[in-house]
Formats: structure tokens, C-alpha cells, sequence
């Protein structure tokens, strides 16, 4: 092979990689923007990046809380991609991308007390919890049923918002945002996270 010809390979491999790379960088962003999105077709009531108190780590950060016709939902968003082991019961899940692996809590952890922590403020109201993962994951040895990925939730949105919202759940979703603002005002540590909600 000439040295042009090598020349020539190098700088196709370098421009392919930066390409790549680009690519991969739009595709997180715009998985990143399209998440509001499916939760507006979800719902129109919603709240967003909130701060709560709980009773085991002081306080949490949720990344939607979003009313529907079966209860309130809690979504914790993971921007992760690539293939993800992880299950129910272990402490550390694991990310694999481009041959390189990373560790990360158990996110289904930190939903649970989330779950503990709304449910005490609405009692007698439903309230489930979801991980959503980017599209572009994946789990070769499969994940718990509340661990979905961002395609399954839009595959899953005519399900979620399925009935019509009952006057009992409005009340509640109303008390909740109540409640929630009033924790944000009363702590200065949280100036600049700020409850946002759809709600009519």
C-alpha cells in the first residue's frame, strides 16, 4: 500500500469517527428533547425537576411526576445508552458502551423511596413508579418491569393514558402540587429548582 493510499485511509477513519461521533451526540440530544413530548402526550397535567423531603436520604429529586387516569405516575429519567445489566435486587447496575463499562446505583432504589415519600402525601391515591432508560439502550439479560426504555414508553402512551382522570385524583394532584411548593419555598437550598406543572 502506497504511503497516499495510507494517508488517504487514516483521514477516512478519522472523518467516519468525528461523524460517528456527531451523530451519536444529535441522537442523545434529540432523545433528550423528545422526553417532554411523550410526557405531554401522557398527560397535560405534569410536574417537573422536583425537590421532596423523605425519611431516609433528607431530601429527593424527581424528574416528573405526571397525572394520568390510573393515578400519579413518577418517571426517573437515565440518560444512559449502550447495554445496561442490572436487576431488582442488586445494588450496582452496570453500562456497557463502545467496550468500555461503567458502574451506577440501582436507580430502582431511589424510586422506591420516592414511592414511600408520594404516596404518604396522597394516601389512598395510586402511584406507580417507572425508570426510563434512552432509546438507545438496551438489556440483553432483560430488567424489571418498572425499567423501561424511552421507545417502550412511547409505545406504551395510549395504555398510560387510557380512561378519563376522576375529580378524587384531580384533588389529590392539586394537594400534591400544593404541598410540593410549599417544600421548595420554604428551603432556601433550593432556589432555582422550581416546580413547573401543565396543570388545569
Amino acid at each position: 500500500m502506497s504511503d497516499y493510499l495510507l494517508v488517504g485511509l487514516v483521514f477516512f477513519v478519522i472523518i467516519a469517527t468525528i461523524l460517528f461521533m456527531m451523530w451519536k451526540t444529535f441522537q442523545s440530544k434529540e432523545s433528550h428533547r423528545y422526553f417532554p413530548r411523550i410526557i405531554r402526550k401522557i398527560s397535560k397535567h405534569y410536574m417537573k425537576n422536583i425537590m421532596i423531603p423523605d425519611a431516609v436520604e433528607g431530601s429527593s429529586f424527581i424528574d416528573w411526576l405526571v397525572l394520568t387516569p390510573h393515578g400519579v405516575f413518577i418517571i426517573s429519567q437515565k440518560p444512559y445508552k449502550g447495554m445496561i445489566y442490572g436487576a431488582e435486587n442488586i445494588s450496582h447496575w452496570t453500562q456497557i458502551i463502545a467496550r468500555r463499562s461503567y458502574s451506577f446505583e440501582n436507580p430502582m432504589r431511589q424510586l422506591e423511596i420516592d414511592l414511600v415519600t408520594i404516596k404518604s402525601l396522597i394516601p389512598g391515591i395510586p402511584v406507580n413508579g417507572y425508570v426510563v432508560f434512552d432509546r438507545d439502550s438496551f438489556f440483553p439479560k432483560g430488567k424489571p418491569k418498572t425499567v423501561l426504555t424511552l421507545n417502550e414508553i412511547k409505545q406504551n402512551i395510549s395504555v398510560f393514558k387510557e380512561g378519563d382522570i376522576s375529580d378524587e385524583f384531580k384533588k389529590a394532584w392539586e394537594k400534591l402540587r400544593t404541598v410540593l411548593k410549599q417544600s421548595i419555598d420554604s428551603e432556601h437550598s433550593f432556589d432555582g429548582m422550581k416546580a413547573s406543572s401543565n396543570f388545569s
